[in-house]
């Protein structure tokens, strides 16, 4: 799969250059964009993403419920900034004031919604449908974040651009997305291995609140 420059990328562009050359989403992991994985990511580079993704759960899952909170609020906020131009990003649609507005709920919600769980042993790796609405993986990827695991995204072709702009956001205020592009079987081999990842998810959108909560952690030990 080759990612090209979208409609509106020299916007998108224009507030995160980090995360594009030359019109195209850049992979993101161990805290930085990267040019490997463009145009086409391979295995090798997929297992060092999903390896810098349990590196940095092996902290995250130990920050202060608070400290997520915060974190992952002002994310919420940059996000609510730059709505409009991530609204009109292709992959988008409709939905995605319901998806910010939900997540923050799951944040006044959390501290409940955890009663007696933790977070898993590993970071969460999301493999979306094609076609699946970038609000649907990022509530997903925010609500998994909150509760203490980082998290692996392998972008839907269409959503590429604005996943690159939410990813770029959220990690200006270190919550711990790893972001890659593409790839076939290998990459998805590398990207689930049980032996570095704690849960595989396949947002389909039915999931709010404490089913998706309850999917993402483990009952804590008594």
């Amino acid at each position: 799969m080759t990612l090209t420059a979208e409609p509106g990328a020299g916007e998108v562009e224009a507030v995160a250059p980090e995360a594009f050359d030359g019109g195209r989403p850049l992979p993101f992991w161990g805290g930085l964009f990267r040019p490997e994985g463009v145009p086409d990511l391979d295995a090798a580079d997929a297992a060092r993403a999903v390896r810098a993704s349990l590196n940095e759960h092996r902290t995250w899952s130990f920050a202060p419920l608070t400290e997520r909170k915060l974190r992952v609020l002002a994310s919420l906020d940059a996000l609510t900034e730059h709505r409009d131009l991530l609204a009109s990003l292709p992959g988008v649609g409709p939905g995605l004031d319901e998806c910010l507005e939900e997540t923050r709920r799951c944040v006044e919600q959390v501290d409940g919604l955890l009663a007696g769980r933790e977070p898993l042993r590993g970071p969460v790796t999301n493999l979306a449908d094609r076609g699946c609405p970038a609000p649907v993986l990022v509530y997903a990827m925010f609500v998994q974040a909150l509760v203490g695991n980082a998290v692996v995204v392998k972008a839907p072709e269409e959503a590429g651009h604005a996943l690159a702009l939410v990813t770029a956001l959220a990690a200006r205020h270190g919550v711990p997305f790893t972001l890659v592009h593409g790839g076939g079987p290998m990459v998805d081999a590398a990207l689930t291995r049980p032996d570095v990842v704690g849960c595989v998810s396949y947002p389909d959108g039915t999931r709010r609140g404490l089913s998706l909560v309850g999917a993402v952690t483990r009952r804590a030990a008594v």
